[in-house]
Order: C-alpha cells, then structure tokens, then sequence
C-alpha cells in the first residue's frame, strides 16, 4: 500500500514532480526510460513561477497567455499529452530537434533526450512567449536551446540544418503540415492535426519524401495556430 503524501511532500517540488511521473507510468503514457528520466530531471514548475508548486505538477494544462478577448494563446502543455508527444517523436541522443510553439518547459525535456551533443530549436511567432521562454530555460540551466522569433511556416535558412531536423514536434493546433520538407529522411514529425472536427496529435515518419504514421491516433487540444497557417 502506498502510504499517503505527508504535509512536506505536498510542497516539495521533487517529490510532487516523482508522484507525477509514476502517475505517467502507471497510465501507459511514458514508455521509455529516456522519457521518464527527462520528466524527472526537468524542473516543471521553474516554467510555471506564476502558480502555486501543486498547480505546476498536476497532469494538466496551465496558461501562461491570453488574448485581449480572454482566450488562451500560450500555455504548458498537460504532462501526459507532452509524455505521449515525446514517445512519439522518438528523439535520440545527438538528434537535431524542431518545436513549433514555445513554453520552455517542452524543449528542456528534448534537451534532455538530444543531449549535450545534440540541437534544439523552439520557435514561436509571438515575442512575449520567446522572451518568457528563453529567460526560463536559460535560468533552468537549458541555454543550449536556440529561442527563434518567427513564423513557423518560414523559418530563417540558418535555423534548418543540413539535410532537415531528425525530429519536428508541432504544439499548436494546425490543419496542414508545411513542415514536411524541414524534416530529414527517416525523421519523425509529430504534430496536433485537424481532422473531421477532431484535433488529433499524430506521429509520422518521413519516407521517400512522403509521411507514414504508425503511431496511435491520440484526441489532444491545443492552441490555435497563428500566422500564414492561421484559419
């Protein structure tokens, strides 16, 4: 028998970060020793300051932007739709990584997979979010990750490597998938795609130019993409 959190526990951020982890694991959404370990290792409440320690551990979302109407444009993601993203993505270590859509939060965990020899690019059109993302990271100790400004649809030529990313996670809502040519050869583009009404996140990999997915379809909520892809 589990014995229940004592009063310590409820405010510790190690130990709430521990409790959610297991709580992954026992739901079937972590499926790699390299994903629970970048979960346990990643401090989730040093991208969450603004909430109280428990509110950043629990296993959904927590905005961190809103438009002038009152809607949710920026947000860190539920752990286990992040955990489910991640398994998908299969990141390996030295991968050349992609996130569309900034937190800072998600691209420590891909920091942490890459490793120290491997790259990570977030990339948001909304300067608040950038600013907010890369001041966390870098106080979190994850300064490797490169921050960008700018369409995701159209990103600088210097911030595509050579022969494409190994990895593209997309955390916004989309309806196309512009990104495929950013992608190497036997890479993986992991992304929240509309379809029949649905929001569905959805793995694929990229063969002979062409995306294939395996992975199970998985009914997720997002953001609303902004910019060129906009609808």
């Amino acid at each position: 028998m589990t014995a229940p959190p004592t009063t310590a526990q409820e405010h510790d951020p190690s130990a709430l970060r521990h409790r959610l982890v297991d709580q992954l694991l026992a739901a079937g959404h972590v499926r790699t020793a390299s994903v629970e370990a970048a979960l346990r290792r990643v401090p989730r409440h040093a991208f969450a300051p603004d909430v109280p320690v428990q509110t950043a551990y629990a296993d959904d979302i927590i905005p961190t932007r809103h438009t002038p109407d009152g809607r949710i444009s920026s947000s860190v993601s539920a752990p286990w739709l992040q955990a489910v993203m991640l398994e998908a993505a299969r990141i390996q270590p030295d991968d050349r990584v992609l996130e569309v859509g900034s937190g800072g939060y998600n691209a420590a965990l891909i920091a942490e997979l890459v490793g120290p020899t491997g790259q990570v690019t977030t990339v948001d059109i909304d300067p608040g979010v950038t600013d907010r993302a890369a001041r966390f990271l870098a106080a979190a100790g994850y300064d490797r990750v490169r921050v960008l400004t700018a369409d995701a649809e159209y990103l600088p030529a210097d911030a595509v490597p050579e022969g494409g990313f190994d990895a593209v996670i997309v955390t916004v809502d989309t309806w196309d998938l512009p990104w495929i040519t950013m992608v190497a050869e036997g890479g993986r583009l992991v992304a929240p795609l509309r379809l029949h009404q649905y929001v569905w996140s959805i793995g694929f990999t990229k063969h002979d130019g062409a995306l294939i997915s395996e992975e199970p379809l998985t009914v997720c909520g997002f953001v609303p993409m902004q910019g060129a892809g906009a609808c």
